[in-house]
Parts: structure tokens; sequence; C-alpha cells
């Protein structure tokens, strides 16, 4: 009776061993990093159709109203808002279109801000458009991707954004800015890598991630 009890402890103490084991393991599991792939060709149209006006209006709002601010306050007042405006105007802007748009964000390879890290989908998405730079190639005009993970389904829509002209002034050569206004980049951003650009440079994405029902 007394080894009967004995293996009955060792098989039950086996037993909570392997239960533990495979509920971590099957918990790790469920935390892998994302699974992208390209999207397929209507699950792209339906994408695109969805997510391109969004990121469209992100651009313009942030053009429109850095434009206005640097004619009215100049680059150093300017990179100050920035710093403290540009990621809640992109939150205003997400939170218009729904609870179905899950991601709204600018990000890039030479970040300035730390929020606008890139995750490792949109490492991936990065490279594309870098590898085409790179080649000499015409940038993609869009890239839809789609992303796997615990079980979840998203889709992600990437916009490139290119220097233009009013981006030169806190993003080109930094021999170019005044002694205040780097200053205030180095302040502000003490790990900026977002400077030495040039009019017409690949400077990054815009991230739409979609959530879709099943009718859509």
């Amino acid at each position: 009776m007394k080894w009967n009890l004995v293996i009955f402890k060792r098989s039950l103490g086996l037993s909570c061993f392997f239960f533990l084991y495979f509920s971590f393991a099957f918990i790790c599991h469920s935390q892998q990093e994302p699974v992208t792939s390209i999207a397929s060709m209507e699950k792209n149209q339906t994408i695109e159709k969805i997510a391109a006006p969004i990121a469209q209006e992100l651009q313009e709002s942030l053009k429109n109203i850095l434009t206005t601010k640097l004619k009215e306050v100049g680059p150093i007042e300017t990179l100050k808002y920035c710093n403290l405006q540009a990621l809640a105007l992109t939150d205003q802007v997400k939170e218009k279109h729904g609870a179905r748009i899950t991601l709204l964000k600018r990000t890039s390879d030479k970040i300035r801000n730390p929020l606008n890290k890139p995750d490792y989908p949109e490492k991936e998405a990065l490279e594309i458009f870098l590898e085409a730079q790179r080649r000499h190639e015409p940038f993609p005009s869009s890239y839809v991707q789609k992303v796997e993970q615990n079980w979840n389904t998203k889709y992600r829509y990437y916009k490139p954004l290119f220097i233009g002209n009013i981006c030169l002034n806190c993003h080109g050569s930094l021999s170019q800015m005044s002694p205040s206004l780097k200053e205030e980049l180095q302040k502000r951003y003490p790990l900026d890598e977002a400077t030495g650009y040039k009019l017409g440079d690949f400077r990054g994405l815009i991230t739409v991630e979609i959530s879709l029902s099943e009718g859509d």
C-alpha cells in the first residue's frame, strides 16, 4: 500500500510537470513574433480602399499644420509643437475612423521620436522600400501586408513618405541649421537619427493597420 502511494505521488508529480511544461510552451507559442505575408489581390484592393484615404488624411493634416506653424513661428517653435502634438494628431485621425483601425503610425529606418520605432512587420515593409532605393528602382506606391499573430489576422497598408521642402527645415543637413535649432533638436531628441536628408529622399512610412470583419 505504501509503495503504491509512492508511485501515485510520483505519477502525480510527473503529470503536474508535463502539464506546466506544455502550458508554458503553449503560452510562449502564442507570443511568438508575428508572421507576415503579402496580402491576396482581393484583400489588397479592400485594404487599399479603406486605408489609403486615412494615410492621405494624416499626411495632409500634418503637412498643413507644420506649414502654417513654420510661417507663423519658425522652425524652433514648430519643432516644439511637433514634439508635443504630432502623436496626438495621429491618434485623433485614428479615432475618427473607428475601432477597425487598430494602428495608425509613422515610422522609419531613421527615427526621431522613439515612439515611432518600427516593429517587426514594419521593418519588413521598410526593407521593401529601402531595397528599391538601393537598386535605384521606382518606389512602390503602397504595400499591403497580412499579419498573423496569436490566431489573429490583421492587414497593414503602408504609404511611403518622401522629404519635401518644409521637411528640410528640421530634417536636412545639420550644417544648414542654426545653432539654436540644433540645440533644440539635441534637447528633445538626444538619439535623433533623422537629419541629413535631401529633397525627395525616402523618409519612411505611414502604417494603417486594419482588423476586417467577416463581411469585409
